[in-house]
């Protein structure tokens, strides 16, 4: 009976470690952070959304921002990843520039927090695609 209990709790640990993401490494970060993103918690009729791709330990992206009743444009990001950490500069074209110091949570969520020059708070981007399509 006790050898069974020992298969069983072996299997399920070798189950949960299996279905989980490493967030901790670089390679699952990169092939994770891919794809598109949507800051979450913003005002009604306000978004950020963008597109991340990634070589290496570079990202690059593109996308869209909107305020409820204010300014609407485009945004590119550029960034890096090291270690856990990624690192995001977020232009706006409105000459906004934010910085996002930020780490997966899961494989579909990024939170950390976004600075600009004189504010910072917590963001929170839910992933809302995969991998973009390719050209």
């Amino acid at each position: 009976m006790q050898i069974r209990r020992l298969m069983l709790a072996m299997s399920l640990v070798s189950v949960a470690a299996c279905s989980g993401s490493d967030l901790t490494n670089p390679n699952t970060i990169a092939a994770d952070l891919r794809g598109m993103w949507s800051q979450t918690s913003l005002g009604v009729g306000s978004s950020r959304i963008f597109i991340l791709q990634v070589t290496g330990t570079t990202v690059t992206g593109a996308g869209s921002y909107s305020g409820e009743a204010g300014p609407a444009g485009s945004l590119t990001v550029t960034g890096s990843i090291a270690g856990s950490r990624i690192a995001l500069d977020i232009v706006q074209d409105d000459d906004v520039t934010l910085h996002l110091n930020a780490m997966l949570s899961s494989s579909r969520v990024l939170t950390g927090s976004l600075v600009t020059a004189s504010d910072s708070a917590a963001a929170t981007f839910q992933k809302i695609q995969q991998d973009p399509p390719g050209p």
